[in-house]
């Protein structure tokens, strides 16, 4: 939980469902990621397995 909620913008993530995103913007209940350039997406904060270095 607190690497959940110590995740900031620029920040590399993997998700439960496998994929690898950039945090863009981290909310009270979901954070924004893209996916690639084109793609923006809300994920809800339970869906974060890990953050990457």
């Amino acid at each position: 939980q607190k690497m959940i909620e110590s995740l900031k913008k620029g920040d590399k993530i993997l998700t439960n469902g496998g994929l690898y995103a950039e945090v863009v913007k981290p909310e009270e209940d979901f954070i924004k990621i893209k996916l690639n350039e084109n793609t923006i997406v809300k994920l809800d904060k339970q869906y974060v397995l890990k953050k990457l270095d």
